[in-house]
């Protein structure tokens, strides 16, 4: 690859980046974050996009997934107006909305316009990458105070709440956020191998996906145990599509992936063990990855200390029927002292206010599976990590809804079906046509 191509690519990584884990500079005004500014670039796109083809064209789902934002953010808006509160926290959530909206659309037109399309491998081979390359970030910071105070002066990112509670952070990267983007980006690494024949055919395909899946999955789960959430769904994934051997017969995509994931697997162990016995600071960072596993191990009982102060304090619900139904207007300022998803958007918006944020993100999850093949699985992966996140977390898996609006499908507009690499896309991801 020449060196103009690996510069592009480098930029366009970075363009993702600032996309799915948004700071702030140090030295730019601190209510203006880097997925606010791609946004205004994804409306510039969209403005030059609608003038030169003369339409003004949205999508059906994206319109539908737009009357459900504003329906929560018009309910949001109520529950605050009816409690007399000045919490606008959700009450503005269109304007979220159309932020990541607008970002997705601005991300992908840039790769689209370099690489000819963007479709569902090419952004998520975009999305491995920064996330690989976000996991190391995060051992250099944590390793090497000079360049802690690097990233540290130019970028503001709550680091000094993340030193107070010594957790490992990237740029951008820390904490669940972080951990909710690397476990959507774990289901569809796992989709790729388990569903993309061009993958499964190819022994470097399947190797370089499994060295990413596995750096992120134990990197991620020392900056955000979240992570663990998509490594088990995107395990679960590829087990139940690439199936066992059966009667001791292993045919060839069996072969080439179970020779290469008990291959990583093994190299990971040993390494691991041999830096648990040397290396202090990885023996903290690994036993915190994996504190439930170290404690079922050495106490038979899997829990973490996280768990142990959600089950013991954090399960807080409105106290009358008024706050059940419509909620207390209440959410920023950590003013219930809960994480908790569940309990922090009913305590804001009621149970009416839950339920249609739920139906929103089930409405954006199953209309996706239009647009692509074999994905219903993924589909429902998706939505369940969503609420399985809640239980520990508020939560907004939207930034991935957008990304796949707005990304090439595996249909055209008449439905028929759309092969990338006889159509030259992937090839274009090599070779871009410079002309």
């Amino acid at each position: 690859m020449k060196a103009g191509k690996i510069i592009v690519s480098f930029l366009l990584g970075c363009l993702v980046s600032g996309y799915v884990f948004p700071f702030n500079f140090s030295f730019l005004p601190a209510s203006l974050n880097t997925k606010q500014m791609i946004g205004v670039l994804g409306i510039i796109a969209f403005a030059f996009y609608s003038l030169r083809t003369k339409t003004f064209n949205i999508s059906k789902m994206v319109i539908g997934s737009a009357l459900f934002a504003l329906a929560f953010s018009v309910w949001c808006y109520f529950s605050m107006v009816a409690n007399e509160t000045n919490d606008t926290t959700y009450a503005e959530y269109w304007i979220s909305f159309a932020v990541w909206l607008g970002g997705a659309f601005g991300v992908i037109s840039l790769i689209r316009l370099y690489h000819g399309s963007c479709n569902l491998k090419r952004i998520t081979d975009y999305l491995a990458g920064v996330c690989f390359v976000q996991c190391w970030l995060a051992l250099a910071i944590d390793h090497f105070p000079g360049f802690q105070m690097l990233i540290d002066t130019y970028i503001q990112q709550g680091q000094e709440f993340l030193h107070e509670v010594g957790r490992m952070y990237g740029i951008g990267c820390a904490l669940d956020p972080a951990g909710v983007r690397f476990s959507v980006v774990l289901v569809l690494i796992a989709h790729q191998i388990g569903n993309n024949l061009h993958v499964t055919d190819s022994k470097t395909s399947i190797w370089t996906y499994l060295i990413l899946y596995s750096v992120i999955t134990i990197v991620g789960n020392m900056i955000s145990r979240t992570t663990i959430v998509g490594a088990a769904m995107g395990l679960v994934y590829m087990f139940m599509l690439l199936g066992f051997p059966k009667k001791g017969i292993v045919d060839a995509r069996q072969l080439k992936f179970y020779s290469a994931f008990l291959t990583i697997v093994a190299i990971a162990v040993a390494v691991s063990i041999v830096l648990y016995r040397t290396s202090n600071d990885f023996r903290n960072n690994i036993r915190f990855a994996f504190e439930g596993f170290f404690n079922l191990f050495e106490t038979g009982e899997f829990r973490t200390g996280s768990t142990d102060k959600l089950n013991a304090v954090m399960w807080i619900w409105p106290t009358d029927f008024r706050s059940w139904v419509i909620g207390t207007g209440l959410f920023g300022g950590w003013v219930y002292s809960t994480d908790i998803g569940y309990c922090r958007f009913t305590l804001y918006c009621g149970l009416v206010g839950l339920a249609i944020f739920s139906a929103f993100f089930i409405y954006n999850g199953l209309v996706v599976n239009r647009k692509f093949k074999n994905f219903i699985l993924v589909s429902l992966f998706i939505i369940s990590m969503t609420f399985v996140i809640w239980i520990k977390v508020a939560t907004d898996l939207f930034f991935l809804n957008a990304i796949l609006f707005c990304i090439d499908g595996d249909y055209d507009d008449d439905g028929n079906e759309i092969d990338w690499y006889a159509a030259g896309a992937d090839e274009a991801a090599v070779e871009p046509d410079e002309s």
